[in-house]
């Protein structure tokens, strides 16, 4: 009898180490798609309202709205929102397709772990009460963390006043105007690779493999 976590010199047996590496790999690429996918920014956006002028760093699904006009104007107020090319506008609604497709690949990744975890517990005859507290925490320390990580990675935006002698209510365009849009690279690419990670971990724990195991 071979001893267990041992590899079959052949191959067949999965060593019960990589069991454990791959599944480690999966809640880390998991929580790195999340931040990557949902708290980083993804481009940055340079514009003007009024007399003020705007840089954003903001993640794909922020909206065309820069977050700073709370700063100045009534809230619930409707900016109007121009971009300076068609180009610029084409390549926002890019990256928020391509932001939400893997938003939800990422989403769905992390409810598949809780419910295996929750499957898990209940197997381990923990209470079913119990359990659906641990999952709803879960769920809330995940969403404050991303909620505080959107705000501390936003922190180079800025809200500045252009040179102009003329007041703001001077000033006859309440448009705001994005002249620049620049991707920010580091998260879109953190995002995809964190979902090559999920496909290369689920792949290795999958049950059935291109070979049966032999026991």
């Amino acid at each position: 009898m071979r001893r267990a976590g041992r590899a079959d010199p052949l191959g067949f047996r999965k060593p019960i180490g990589s069991k454990f590496a791959s599944l480690e790999v999966l809640v880390l690429s998991t929580a790195i798609g999340l931040v990557a996918t949902f708290a980083a920014p993804w481009m940055e956006s340079q514009g003007t309202f009024q007399s003020w002028r705007i840089v954003e760093w903001r993640t794909f699904w922020r909206g065309d709205g820069a977050f700073q006009l709370a700063d100045i104007v009534a809230p619930g107020y409707q900016v109007p929102v121009e971009y300076a090319t068609t180009a610029m506008q084409s390549t926002a609604q890019n990256l928020f397709a391509i932001g939400t497709a893997l938003g939800v690949w990422h989403g769905i990744a992390l409810v598949i772990l809780l419910a295996s975890g929750a499957r898990l517990r209940l197997r381990a005859d923990v209470p079913r009460g119990r359990v659906a507290v641990e999952i709803a925490l879960v769920v809330l320390v995940n969403a404050v963390a991303l909620v505080a990580l959107t705000v501390l990675l936003a922190l180079p935006s800025s809200l500045s006043m252009k040179v102009d002698f003329r007041a703001p209510g001077d000033l006859h365009t309440d448009s705001l105007i994005w002249s620049n849009l620049t991707i920010l690279p580091i998260a879109p690419v953190l995002s995809v690779l964190a979902a090559l990670g999920q496909v290369i971990a689920a792949w290795r724990l999958a049950p059935n493999r291109r070979r049966s195991t032999v026991h």
